[in-house]
């Protein structure tokens, strides 16, 4: 089951993230970063969302499916690590090289890095009305 969500994945997706401030969910738009089945997101070190998982590292993602009348969805729950070494960070920054647009090198210290350690898949194809749940 892992490999068919896998494949409906590409190798750079617009998603929601949802993150917690205190007891205030929070949610925005960015870039799910997929590479040998891992997922990563980032983002500025100096930002919101990064003090927000610093202090909660649960994150949710949702992935709309929309086709014709009907939309899908995939959801991604886990934990958000900080991807500290060094060879990941670039390794994920040529996979997805728009983070060159907003950082000169891997190695910039603005440049953020999180992977989110799925817990569990939750995916509902268009059109239908019963949801699975797949524990990663």
């Amino acid at each position: 089951m892992k490999e068919r969500i896998l494949a409906k994945l590409k190798k750079l997706q617009a998603v929601e993230l949802a993150t917690c401030e205190g007891d205030q969910p929070r949610l925005r738009p960015m870039t799910l970063i997929v590479k040998d089945g891992h997922f990563y997101f980032a983002t500025g070190s100096n930002d919101s969302k990064t003090r927000q998982l610093e202090n909660n590292c649960k994150a949710e993602f949702c992935l709309l499916f929309p086709t014709g009348e009907s939309t899908g969805y995939m959801r991604g729950t886990g934990k958000m690590r900080k991807v500290v070494e060094q060879d990941v960070r670039k390794d994920v920054a040529d996979w997805a090289e728009f983070i060159y647009s907003f950082w000169k090198e891997a190695s910039d210290p603005d440049f953020c890095l999180f992977e989110l350690e799925l817990q569990q898949i939750r995916h509902m194809e268009p059109g239908e009305m019963a949801e699975v749940v797949i524990e990663w």
